[in-house]
């Protein structure tokens, strides 16, 4: 039986292997929220590009206004409510007889190439500047609700990697005991249709004193295939436990019965998943903040 096999565990602290860190890191939840995250963070970037609200405080707060002429109007294939928004680059003279040119927007068309148009501009940064009336991004602030996915996903994606934090530390630091299974119940979530199952259990530990604990796992024969289950607490706080058999890996996780450490059949696949997640979520989101701010234009 695993629960034999686990028994021969070495004693804590013990090295976790890294496919089976982020195997728990993911867990059962983390790899839908990474991807759901990653594309909204690409959306988020299509969609706001050039959206800079910095640049709308700066106007509000202080601002000259000059005298400025349309260059150049274009058609965007962008819409709001069906209303086509129109681009126009313009150019004016600051009171410091700086020439500068700048973009602005509109939702339908309201000037046209050559019109003499107010322009309001930030005095010692007169790069920031709109004509009147118009606004400085090609979308209103509404755009913004595309943050709702990467918000959504990357919620999913670091609760997953708290809960496999936990999972993680109870494998290097836990503490071997038998668990009863006392009840299982689906939860409110699934992923591809298959609910997640979450199964109340309670330990005995090595001093005699009964914890309650609770896991959350996809239905598996692995779970309740046994009279009890093999699971792990921390011997400071038994209510920190977990089952064995619930850690998100692919393959059962298993001890060599020679060095009492942990071994799977967990392959590269998770970890450079893994990774990949959190480059791709630092690289697309620092991109998005730093083109936020202006300071990538």
């Amino acid at each position: 039986m695993l629960s034999n096999r686990i028994r021969r565990l070495a004693p804590p602290p013990r090295p976790v292997p890294l496919p089976i860190i982020c195997a728990a890191m993911l867990g059962t939840t983390g790899g839908f929220g990474a991807l759901f995250m990653i594309m909204g963070l690409v959306f988020s970037i299509i969609f706001t590009r050039g959206y800079r609200p910095l640049e709308d405080v700066r106007l509000a707060l202080s601002h000259d206004t000059a005298e400025g002429r349309v260059t150049r109007v274009v058609e965007s294939n962008a819409t709001e409510n069906d209303v086509t928004v129109y681009e126009y680059v313009y150019s004016f003279t600051t009171r410091r007889e700086e020439k500068m040119t700048g973009r602005s927007f509109s939702t339908g068309r309201r000037w046209s190439n050559g019109s003499s148009v107010p322009v309001e501009y930030v005095p010692d940064a007169p790069y920031i500047s709109r004509i009147e009336g118009a606004r400085t991004s090609m979308f209103s602030p509404w755009v913004l609700f595309v943050l709702i996915f990467p918000a959504v996903g990357g919620a999913l994606f670091l609760s997953a990697a708290i809960g496999g934090l936990r999972q993680v530390i109870l494998l290097r630091h836990g503490k071997v005991a038998d668990a009863r299974i006392t009840s299982t119940r689906p939860t409110n979530t699934t992923v591809n249709g298959v609910p997640i199952l979450e199964y109340a259990y309670e330990i005995q530990t090595s001093m005699g004193a009964v914890a309650d604990g609770k896991a959350k796992a996809f239905p598996s024969d692995r779970l309740g295939d046994e009279e009890t289950e093999p699971a792990l607490y921390l011997p400071s706080n038994p209510d920190r436990s977990t089952l064995v058999d619930a850690i998100s890996v692919s393959y059962p996780l298993d001890v060599d019965g020679l060095s009492g450490q942990w071994i799977t059949g967990e392959g590269k696949q998770k970890t450079m998943l893994y990774i990949l997640a959190w480059v791709a979520a630092l690289l697309l989101g620092g991109y998005w903040i730093l083109s936020l701010l202006g300071i990538i234009r």
